[in-house]
């Protein structure tokens, strides 16, 4: 006798797209090629789309390149949920970016989101729970979203949130491999 059980399918109400990365040993600029094909994908099958820039930007004429090049990549697109400034620690020890002191790091978040708010954006920083603990004053951007990635069952972030990234396994229809899975927990 054999069962079969269904896994449920997470319902998907909304996606961030990744727009560009810098490199983090090279300082190299890469625009995602795919970025423009999945915000049109995604909003054709009725998804909510914001973008995110993985930024690994040591200075502010990198921070406002990677700002421009992200406005430049949006050109004629209406989004409807915010850009969003990833600020991720990279664990190589030739990591640009370990350089940057909490108020320099803290500093390039508030050029880039102030930029792209200047070109009517809404805007969001992602963060995990080092980042936000010890690589960014997060005193100094209570002004701005947060998207707080923490995949333990229980765990203890005593700032506001707006989006909670739970897991980095999940798997939605019509994608290969894992994805990230969030829960929007304000409006």
């Amino acid at each position: 006798l054999a069962t079969t059980q269904s896994v449920p399918v997470p319902l998907v109400e909304f996606v961030f797209v990744r727009a560009m990365y810098r490199g983090y040993g090279t300082g190299k600029l890469m625009v995602d090629e795919k970025c423009v094909e999945n915000i049109e994908g995604a909003q054709a099958a009725g998804l909510d789309v914001g973008v995110y820039v993985f930024s690994q930007a040591i200075n502010e004429a990198e921070v406002v390149e990677e700002a421009a090049t992200v406005l430049n990549i949006l050109d004629g697109y209406e989004l409807q949920l915010p850009v969003v400034f990833d600020v991720e620690k990279v664990a190589a020890k030739d990591a640009r970016t370990n350089i940057l002191s909490v108020d320099e790091r803290t500093n390039l978040t508030k050029v880039f989101l102030n930029t792209i708010e200047g070109a009517g954006y809404d805007t969001m920083i992602y963060h995990n729970t080092e980042m936000g603990a010890m690589l960014l004053d997060l005193k100094q951007l209570t002004d701005y979203k947060k998207w707080f990635a923490g995949y333990n069952q229980e765990f203890y972030w005593p700032y506001e949130f707006d989006l909670w990234q739970y897991t980095e396994s999940g798997h939605v229809n019509g994608i290969e491999g894992s994805v990230d899975m969030d829960i929007w927990l304000k409006p």
